[in-house]
């Protein structure tokens, strides 16, 4: 017989007395009972924002008001056993850069990494200075606010956690949505790659990688039948990989290439920024996003949603709380799960655990 814990009947009671925007309040405190169903009162996308004066699509609330995990709340004790099925043979594949890749970053205000040595007496340290935002990265959600005007006077974190930017980049910086939160919370999820590259190949359709080129949620369910997904393939808890070819693209450049990539910097390939690629994730329940390019969206931000200019950047991390993994190296694992027939394996994060972190490199690992 199911036990039914006193939680789950005080939620369940509580949920038939509140509006809406207070039941989806209450989530977060049922994922800690395992007999309660966390996405009984689950939001559509359509019903986002819980409150008219949140910003476009914004998910504040949704995980409670104080919530600073957002979308790794997906994560939990069963998605994690469920998604460490997928470890059948025991292969471990890294998916992060060098940390000097790509050099010099495409992003010419980010300086390069500087890797220092320090000799002692009978011993040698190296000293590491980097960019957080240059090669494979996960990006914190005090990395990008919503904001209409690009002034710091608009700027709004998730779930209006952070009074202003100064507990940003001030001298005594808050704690709030710091990247230690993610650290601590611990990554590991199902990876479903999608290989939007490879299925281009496959049709013999060519494409620029170095350009705005946007993948769009209908070619994405394209890719899925190509390499044999189910309609129905997400599961709470997972991670979209998208495959775009902008690694492999940038693996063929010269040293003069590498050079003169930052020209180009600001028109990349990627996902398609718009209501229907939100409407698609949104459903899907995914605990974050990832891709091989600079900003898994294609750039520059300069779409119009729900009459505003907005990104998925301000959207995911400002809105839903989602954090979003870039530069990953997907080619060793793509060729592999092409071998094994297979779209989904096995994946953990570990950031640094950095106090007031924005950003940091994801020591990504891959087993299947």
């Amino acid at each position: 017989m199911k036990t039914i814990s006193l939680l789950s009947l005080c939620t369940a009671a509580w949920s038939h007395a509140l509006p809406h925007s207070d039941k989806a309040r209450i989530v977060r405190s049922r994922a800690f009972d395992r007999d309660v169903d966390l996405y009984a009162n689950w939001p559509s996308y359509d019903d986002l924002p819980l409150d008219a004066s949140y910003p476009t699509k914004a998910a504040w609330g949704v995980w409670g008001a104080d919530d600073e995990l957002g979308a790794l709340n997906h994560i939990t004790n069963d998605t994690i056993v469920a998604a460490s099925s997928e470890i059948q043979l025991g292969l471990a594949m890294p998916l992060n850069l060098q940390l000097d890749m790509p050099g010099p970053p495409p992003n010419p205000a980010r300086k390069p990494l500087q890797h220092l040595f320090q000799p002692g007496d009978g011993y040698t340290d190296d000293v590491v200075v980097m960019n957080t935002q240059v090669s494979t990265q996960f990006d914190g959600l005090r990395h990008f606010p919503y904001s209409t005007n690009n002034s710091v006077d608009t700027y709004q974190w998730y779930n209006d956690l952070i009074p202003s930017y100064n507990d940003v980049i001030g001298p005594s910086p808050s704690e709030t949505l710091g990247i230690q939160v993610a650290a601590q919370k611990g990554i590991a999820v199902r990876g479903v790659l999608f290989d939007w590259a490879g299925w281009m190949d496959s049709q013999n359709k060519t494409f620029d990688a170095f350009s705005p080129t946007s993948i769009t949620t209908d070619e994405l369910d394209a890719v899925a039948a190509w390499q044999g997904l189910p309609e129905d393939w997400s599961r709470a808890g997972d991670m979209l990989v998208l495959r775009t070819g902008w690694v492999r693209q940038y693996q063929t450049l010269n040293e003069t290439g590498d050079v003169l990539l930052p020209i180009g910097a600001g028109t990349w390939i990627g996902m398609e920024a718009s209501e229907q690629s939100l409407r698609w994730l949104w459903e899907k329940k995914l605990s974050l996003v990832g891709a091989d390019n600079p900003a898994f969206e294609s750039t520059p931000f300069n779409r119009t949603i729900h009459g505003e200019t907005r990104s998925l950047h301000q959207i995911f991390i400002g809105g839903w709380g989602q954090n979003i993994v870039e530069f990953l190296d997907l080619e060793a694992l793509t060729e592999k799960l092409h071998q094994l027939g297979r779209s989904t394996f096995f994946l953990t994060i570990q950031n640094l655990n950095i106090v007031s972190g924005i950003a940091s490199p994801p020591n990504a690992l891959a087993i299947i």
